[in-house]
C-alpha cells in the first residue's frame, strides 16, 4: 500500500507540472541508490589519476577516463565547475559536453552543470563577462530601477547557456543589514530586503530567458552574520516576525514568481529550530543549523512559503557543517529535514574518495529501508530535482545544439563587455564632490597619478584613461602615470605625488580593522589626501570595496564608491590600447568605471544601495547613526565633446551635432 501510495503521489506531481508520463515512469524504473544519486551536486575540482603520485594536485580540466567512468557510474544529478575547472571558452564546452556524455550514456538522466557566477567579486567564467556585482546593481536602482539587473541576468545566462552549464548557483538574495558581515558585503544587492527581491527577481528572469536555473541563497538569510560560514557556525538570535519583516521578504517575492531553486544557509536559527540531536562526531548533543532543520526547510520554506523546487544545500564540507558533524549523518539529516539536492556531500580529488562517497551512499540508503527516510521523501526530492530539468529543458539535452562557434559568438561577446560597462557606470556613486572637482577639468598641462594597492589594478586605470582619451575628454599634453603602494608611509612615493597635479587613490578596506587609517590600505589613502591638501593637488578617493570607508577621507576633494576591486592580469604596458584589451580573459569592470565616471566619459547618476552608519574609530565599531542614507548619491553629466570616437562607433561632429556626451 506505501509503495502505491508513493507512486500515485509521484504520477500525480508529474501530471499536475505538465511532465510527460514517462518522466514519471523514470522514477519507478530508478533503483533507490539510482535515486539518491540523482540528489547529490558532485564536484571535480581536483583530479589525481595516481594518488601515489606526490605532484600537487591540478584543476580537472578535461573528463579523463576516470571521472568519465564515475559520472557513468554514480548517475550523479548535478555537478558544480569552479575556477579550477574553467580555462577558457573552448576547453569549458568541452568538459560539459563530456560530463553530459558520460551522464547520458545508455540512456542516464542529463545533470545539472552548476557554476556560482554571481559577477563582481564571485564569478567563474575565464573569459566571460566579469559584470560589477550586485551591490553595483543595488546603486542602480534609485535611477534605473530592475533594468540593468535584468541585464547582468541575460548576460549571465546567455553565456552560461552557450557553454552548456545549465545552472547558477546565484544570486545572493541576503539583506546586507551587518556592516561587519565578512562574506556577503559586495555579494547583496542591497540593506533594503524589497530591493533585494525585485533586483533577483529581474536578475532571476534574465537567467530563465536562456533556461538557465537561478538559485537564490541562502535561506533563510546570511546577511546579519559576523561570522563567514565557511570557516565557522554562525547564530542569528531572530524571531520569525522579524524574518518575515526582513530576511524572508525576497523569497517571498521570488517564490510568488516561480523560482527553482533555493540554496540553504548553515546557520543555526536558534528562535526557529529549537531541537538538537547526539553528533556523531562530537558525542553530544548538537544545535541545527538550517541545512538540517526540519522547522525551517520543510515547515517553513515548503509549507508556510510554498516552495515547490529544488532545495539545495551549501557545500557540505564547510566548516559551519563539517566541524560538528560527521558527514553521513548530516546527509541523512538534511535530506530528513527537507533537503532535495545536497552539495558535495565529500570531497571528490582521485578514485579513493570514493569510500566516503560510497559510505553516504549507504548510511542514506540505510535510513529509508529502516524507516528514519520515508520512501516519499526521496521520491519527492527527485521528482522535484526532475521537474526542474524538464522545465529548464534539461531533460532534452542535445550536444549538437552546443558549438564552439556559438559558444565563440557569445560569451566575453563585445556587446555584453559594452552593457557592462554601461551596467558599471551608472553604478558608481558620488559621495563627496567640493567645489565641482568632478568630472576633472583636465588640461594641456595636467598631471595624473593613480594609486592602487595591488599589481592587478594597474591595467583598470590605464583602460579607463585611454577610453577617455578615445572619447576626445583628455587634452593633448595631459599625461598619466600609474604607481603601486605597499605600505602608508607616502615617502615610498614622494617622487610621483611631487610629479602629480591631481591624485586618484583606492581604498580598498573591507573590515572595521582596516577603516580609519588602522591599516596600510586605508592609512595610504588619507595620508596622500593631507599630503594633497598640503600641496595644492587635488585628491580623489575612490571605495573600491564596501563602501563604510567612504566616510574616512575628509581631506578628499572628491570621494566615490563603485563597489568592487576586482582587477585584471593583463599587462597594461602591452594590452590595453584605445580602451580596448586584446585578451579574452574577464576583467572586473567597477575601478574602470569609477575613472571613467572620474574623468566624465560618463555621468554620475549611482545612489548608495545601502545606509553607511558612522564609524567609531575608539571603539572599532558601526554605530548606529548613519553618516549618508540609503539613496545618496551626487549627480552631474557627462562632459560633452565634439571630437573623439561615440559609443555607437562614430565620430563625433561639432559643427552638425554640436557638443554630446560620449554614451549617447
Amino acid at each position: 500500500l506505501a509503495v502505491l501510495l508513493t507512486l500515485t503521489m509521484v504520477i500525480s506531481i508529474f501530471a499536475a507540472v505538465g511532465v510527460n508520463t514517462s518522466a514519471a515512469e523514470l522514477i519507478d524504473q530508478m533503483t533507490l541508490r539510482e535515486k539518491i544519486t540523482q540528489m547529490m551536486m558532485v564536484d571535480f575540482r581536483y583530479w589525481d589519476e595516481d594518488p601515489t603520485d606526490s605532484t600537487p594536485r591540478s584543476g580537472l580540466t578535461t573528463v579523463n577516463s576516470q571521472v568519465s567512468q564515475v559520472v557513468e557510474d554514480y548517475k550523479f544529478g548535478a555537478v558544480i565547475l569552479f575556477a579550477q575547472n574553467i580555462v577558457d571558452t573552448e576547453q569549458t564546452l568541452n568538459l560539459t559536453k563530456d560530463f553530459q556524455a558520460a551522464a547520458t550514456k545508455n540512456g542516464g538522466i542529463p545533470l545539472m552543470i552548476a557554476a556560482d557566477q554571481e559577477g563582481g567579486s564571485v564569478y567563474r567564467l575565464a573569459t566571460g563577462t566579469a559584470l560589477p556585482g550586485n551591490m553595483a546593481l543595488g546603486a542602480t536602482y534609485a535611477v534605473n530601477g530592475t533594468k540593468y539587473a535584468n541585464e547582468a541576468g541575460k548576460i549571465i545566462g546567455s553565456e552560461l547557456n552557450a557553454l552548456g552549464i545549465n545552472t547558477n548557483l546565484a544570486p545572493v538574495v541576503d539583506v546586507n543589514n551587518n556592516p561587519n558581515n565578512p562574506v556577503i558585503g559586495l555579494r547583496s544587492y542591497s540593506d533594503d530586503a524589497d530591493m533585494v527581491g525585485e533586483l533577483a527577481a529581474a536578475t532571476i528572469e534574465g537567467l530563465n530567458e536562456y533556461n538557465v536555473v537561478g538559485t537564490a541563497k541562502h535561506f533563510p538569510g546570511h546577511g546579519d552574520t559576523a561570522t563567514d560560514s565557511h570557516y565557522g557556525l554562525p547564530l542569528v538570535d531572530k524571531s520569525l516576525s522579524d524574518l518575515n519583516n526582513n530576511e524572508l521578504k525576497p523569497y517571498n517575492i521570488l517564490i510568488g514568481k516561480g523560482l527553482d531553486m533555493v540554496m540553504t544557509a548553515h546557520i543555526l536559527y536558534p528562535q526557529l529550530e529549537s531541537d538538537k540531536i547526539v553528533s556523531a562526531k562530537t558525542g553530544v548533543a548538537e544545535s541545527l543549523p538550517a541545512t538540517m532543520s526540519d522547522d525551517i526547510l520543510t515547515e517553513l520554506l515548503k509549507n508556510d512559503m510554498g516552495f515547490d523546487g529544488i532545495i539545495v544545500t551549501d557545500a557540505m564540507n564547510m566548516a559551519g557543517i563539517s566541524d560538528k558533524w560527521d558527514p553521513v549523518q548530516a546527509c541523512v539529516v538534511a535530506i530528513q529535514a527537507g533537503v532535495d539536492m545536497i552539495c558535495m556531500p565529500t570531497t571528490l580529488y582521485d578514485l579513493d574518495d570514493l569510500a566516503a562517497l560510497d559510505a553516504i551512499i549507504d548510511g542514506i540508503e540505510a535510513a529509508v529501508n529502516n524507516g528514519d527516510i520515508p520512501m516519499s521523501r526521496i521520491n519527492d526530492a527527485v521528482s522535484r530535482i526532475l521537474k526542474v530539468k524538464k522545465d529548464r529543458g534539461i531533460l532534452d539535452y542535445n550536444a549538437a545544439d552546443y558549438t564552439l562557434e556559438k559558444a565563440n559568438g557569445v560569451v566575453g561577446c563585445e556587446a555584453n563587455r559594452e552593457m557592462e560597462r554601461e551596467i558599471s557606470a551608472a553604478a558608481v556613486t558620488v559621495i563627496k564632490n567640493e567645489n565641482d572637482t568632478l568630472p576633472l577639468k583636465l588640461t594641456n598641462t595636467s598631471k595624473v597619478l593613480m594609486l592602487v594597492p595591488y599589481d592587478n589594478e594597474r591595467g583598470q586605470t590605464i583602460m579607463a584613461w585611454n577610453r577617455a582619451k578615445q572619447a576626445g575628454i583628455i587634452p593633448e599634453g595631459a599625461e598619466v602615470k600609474y604607481c603601486r603602494f605597499s605600505s602608508e608611509d607616502i615617502n615610498e612615493i614622494k617622487t610621483e605625488l611631487d610629479w602629480a597635479d591631481t591624485i586618484i587613490v583606492n581604498s580598498e578596506v573591507s573590515s572595521t580593522s582596516r577603516m580609519n587609517g588602522k591599516h596600510w590600505l586605508s592609512a595610504l589613502p588619507i595620508n596622500a589626501c593631507d599630503y594633497a591638501a598640503a600641496n595644492n593637488k587635488t585628491a580623489i578617493v575612490m571605495s573600491v570595496d564596501k563602501p563604510y570607508d567612504v566616510q574616512s577621507y575628509s581631506n578628499a576633494d572628491a570621494v566615490v564608491a563603485v563597489y568592487g576591486c576586482k582587477g585584471s592580469s593583463v599587462d597594461p604596458e602591452e594590452a590595453l590600447t584605445n580602451g580596448n584589451t586584446d585578451s579574452e580573459t574577464a576583467y572586473g569592470p567597477n575601478i574602470i568605471a569609477g575613472i571613467e565616471v572620474i574623468l566624465g566619459t560618463f555621468a554620475a547618476q549611482g545612489k548608495l544601495p545601502l545606509d553607511i552608519p558612522v564609524y567609531d574609530k575608539d571603539s572599532n565599531v558601526y554605530t548606529n547613526t548613519n553618516v549618508h542614507e540609503r539613496g545618496y548619491g551626487l549627480t552631474y553629466d557627462a562632459v560633452h565633446v565634439c571630437a573623439g570616437t561615440l559609443k555607437d562607433g562614430t565620430e563625433a561632429d561639432c559643427e552638425n551635432d554640436g557638443y554630446k556626451p560620449y554614451y549617447e
